[in-house]
């Protein structure tokens, strides 16, 4: 090695660590090999891990109490659980390949060549009467019979009411008027007229009508 190479390994910081790290370990290696090593070191460890293993029992054992009065299972009991599932599971496995195998079994019988008949069973017991069917659709109209023969005459029956009046017939055309009698001529003429009288002078005229008489009142009366 050169001095060139040796100033530049004195100069390099990560060759300086790793210098003084190879150091401190040689140096704490053979330590604690020696005490390691000794009677001393093996029986305070072994104190030690005794002490570590009663305190985590005690704090198990604690646990499960306290877990047993909250009513909650505890890792016993969970694993206890698991076991059972799992050999739950083999079980039914079990019984699935031995349903398999009956159905294999079941299949080349099925399939295989028939055998020949086997004798007739006894005939059954008569079974108990059906019940009564439904009613059957009605059939066709018969063909009509003969005409029966005359019957005897009835009784006359009541009078029926009477009808309604006919209407009134058209009038008859107006005969020729006849000839009027005396009475009807004479009412038709008029009264007679009256009668004219002359009167003597220094005398009031009258009139004397037909059939009126002239009271002396009258007369009197005519004369003024």
């Amino acid at each position: 090695m050169t001095k060139t190479e040796e100033a530049d390994r004195t100069s390099d910081p990560y060759e300086l660590w790793r210098q003084l790290y190879e150091t401190n370990e040689r140096v704490w290696s053979s330590a604690l090999e020696q005490a390691m090593s000794s009677a001393e070191f093996g029986e305070s460890s072994g104190r030690l891990l005794e002490t570590m293993l009663a305190a985590q029992k005690s704090v198990r054992d604690n646990m499960r109490t306290y877990l047993e009065t909250m009513n909650v299972p505890t890792r016993e009991d969970i694993a206890r659980l698991g076991e059972l599932v799992v050999a739950l599971e083999e079980k039914v496995d079990q019984v699935v390949d031995r349903l398999d195998g009956v159905e294999a079994a079941v299949r080349a019988q099925r399939d295989g060549p028939a055998g020949p008949p086997g004798p007739a069973g006894p005939a059954g017991s008569t079974g108990p009467a059906g019940s009564t069917g439904p009613a059957g659709s009605t059939g066709p109209a018969g063909s009509t019979g003969p005409a029966g023969s005359t019957g005897p005459a009835g009784s006359p029956g009541p009078a029926g009411p009477a009808g309604p009046i006919g209407p009134i017939g058209p009038t008859g055309p107006t005969g020729q008027a006849g000839q009027p009698g005396p009475a009807a001529a004479a009412i038709l003429s008029g009264p007679p007229k009256a009668e004219k009288r002359v009167a003597p002078p220094g005398t009031t005229s009258t009139t004397s009508t037909p059939g009126t008489k002239r009271t002396p009142a009258k007369r009197a009366r005519a004369a003024k």
